[in-house]
C-alpha cells in the first residue's frame, strides 16, 4: 500500500501542467503577500503619507497609545475627556447641522495638524461606534453622546447586534425568533471587558486568507486527471485488470490526493501566516476580536478569528478535493472538471446576490464570498434548519464535510465499477 501511495503522489504531480501550476500559485501567494508589506500606507501626525514598514510601525503605535481593558468606567471616562478636547474649540451645537466635509475642515482649521490626528484615532472611533450614523464625523457622533448614554457603552453595544437584526440586512432578511435568540445568545457570551490594543499580525491573516482561494484551485488542477486520465489514455484496462486496481490502487490515488490537497494548502498557508506575523508582528493573539470590529458577536479572540479563517479554507480546499476526485472518476476528459472547479471557486464569487437573501446566503458558503472579515464575523448570516440554528461558520463545515464524505466513496466506486471500452 505504502508504494502505492508514493507512485500516485509521484504520478500525480509528475506532470508539467501540476508542477506549472504549483510553482506559479507559490509564487503568487509569496508575490501578493510581499506587495501586502511594501504598499500597507497611512499618514503620520504630520500629514505624510508613509508606507511599508513605517506604516505597521505607525499603525502599532496609534493601537498601543489606547490599549488595555476597555471597562465601563474607562468608556465613559475617555468619551467626557474626548468631548471635553473637542468642543472646547468647536460649537458643539453647530457641528449637528453642518455636512461631514465641512465639520473635517472645522476641525483643521481649529486644531493643529498633530491634535486632528489624534482625535482621529481609531479608538475614538470604536468608543463611538455604538451612536455612529452613516456618514457622520466622529466630532458630529460625539456631540449627541450624552453622560448618560456613554455610562451605558456595553448595552449600547449590545444594541448593535439588535439594530443588526431588525434591520435585516438592508431588508433583505427577515430573522426568525430562532435566529434572533442565537445571535443575541451569541453576543451576550462575549467576554467582558474588551481588550483593546495592537494585533496587526492576525489581523492581516483575516484580511489575505483570500488568497488562498488559489491554493484551491492549483488543488483542483492537479486532482483533476488523477482518474479521468486513466480513461483518456486508455491505462484504465490495464490498471482494473490488476491484482489491486479495484481496491488497493483505488484506496491510493484518494490517500494520496487527500495528503497532497494537506500539504499544499499548508504550504501556501504558511506563507501567508507567516509573512503576515513576520512584518505585522505576532502580539495581541488574545485581543478581543471586537477590537477589530466592535459590532462583532463573536467571542472569540483576534489570533482565534485568524484561525478560524485559515480552518475555513482548508475545510473548503478538502471539500473541493473531493468533489474533483468525483467529477475526475466520472468524466473521460479533464477539461469539464476543470470548468465545474472554476465555476465553482472563482465565478460564484461575481455573482450578485440581487438583495436575495436565501441566494446571498447560498453564494455565502463559496470560499471567495466567505474570505472577508465582515461576512464572516460580522453579517450574522445564518441558517435556520428546523429548531436548529447555523452561523456561517458552522455550515461551511457542514456543507464542506458533507461535500467530502458524500464525493469520497463517489469517486471510488464510480472507478471500481467502471467497465473498460
Amino acid at each position: 500500500m505504502r508504494s502505492l501511495f508514493w507512485f500516485e503522489l509521484k504520478k500525480m504531480l509528475g506532470r508539467r501542467l501540476a508542477v506549472a501550476v504549483n510553482v506559479g500559485v507559490v509564487a503568487l501567494i509569496v508575490g501578493v503577500m510581499a506587495l501586502n508589506v511594501v504598499q500597507c500606507k497611512t499618514t503620520n501626525a504630520q500629514g505624510e503619507i508613509v508606507s511599508g514598514v513605517e506604516a505597521i510601525a505607525q499603525m502599532r503605535a496609534e493601537a498601543e497609545e489606547h490599549q488595555g481593558a476597555i471597562t465601563a468606567e474607562r468608556a465613559a471616562s475617555d468619551i467626557a475627556a474626548y468631548q471635553e478636547t473637542l468642543f472646547e474649540r468647536i460649537d458643539r451645537d453647530a457641528v449637528g447641522g453642518m455636512t461631514g466635509a465641512a465639520v473635517y475642515d472645522l476641525m483643521f482649521q481649529n486644531f493643529s495638524d498633530e491634535e486632528v490626528y489624534e482625535l482621529y484615532n481609531p479608538y475614538w472611533s470604536t468608543l463611538l461606534k455604538p451612536w455612529k450614523v452613516a456618514g457622520e464625523e466622529p466630532a458630529q457622533t460625539a456631540a449627541r453622546v450624552t453622560p448618560e448614554m456613554a455610562a451605558e457603552w456595553y448595552g449600547a453595544v449590545a444594541g448593535l447586534t439588535q439594530d443588526a437584526l431588525d434591520d435585516g440586512q438592508g431588508g433583505m432578511w427577515e430573522y426568525s425568533e430562532a435566529e434572533r435568540g442565537y445571535w443575541t445568545a451569541k453576543q451576550a457570551s462575549v467576554p467582558e471587558p474588551i481588550e483593546y490594543g495592537y494585533s496587526g499580525g492576525w489581523d492581516n491573516i483575516v484580511n489575505c486568507f483570500a488568497f488562498l482561494v488559489f491554493a484551491i484551485l492549483a488543488v483542483c488542477v492537479t486532482l483533476a486527471p488523477v482518474f479521468s486520465f486513466e480513461y483518456q489514455s486508455g491505462a484504465d484496462a490495464v490498471v482494473l485488470s490488476t491484482r489491486h486496481g479495484r481496491t488497493r490502487l483505488v484506496a491510493a490515488k484518494v490517500l494520496a490526493a487527500l495528503a497532497y490537497a494537506t500539504a499544499y494548502f499548508a504550504i501556501c498557508a504558511a506563507i501567508v501566516v507567516g509573512v503576515s506575523l513576520a512584518f505585522y508582528g505576532a502580539d495581541g493573539f488574545g485581543l478581543s476580536i471586537q477590537s477589530m470590529a466592535l459590532s462583532s458577536p463573536y467571542p472569540l479572540t483576534a489570533g482565534q478569528a485568524a484561525l478560524v479563517s485559515i480552518g475555513l479554507m482548508y475545510a473548503a480546499c478538502l471539500g473541493f478535493a473531493c468533489l474533483t476526485l468525483a467529477l475526475s472518476s466520472r468524466a473521460r476528459s479533464t477539461l469539464p472538471v476543470f470548468v465545474t472547479d472554476v465555476v465553482l471557486v472563482l465565478f460564484t464569487g461575481l455573482i450578485p446576490s440581487a438583495g436575495v437573501g436565501i441566494l446571498e446566503r447560498a453564494l455565502a458558503l463559496f470560499p471567495l464570498n466567505f474570505s472577508n472579515f465582515t461576512m464572516l464575523f460580522s453579517a450574522l448570516e445564518s441558517y435556520p434548519v428546523g429548531l436548529v440554528v447555523f452561523d456561517l461558520i458552522g455550515m461551511i463545515l457542514v456543507v464542506y464535510a458533507v461535500l467530502a464524505i458524500v464525493a469520497t466513496p463517489v469517486a471510488a466506486a464510480s472507478f471500481r465499477r467502471h467497465q473498460v471500452s
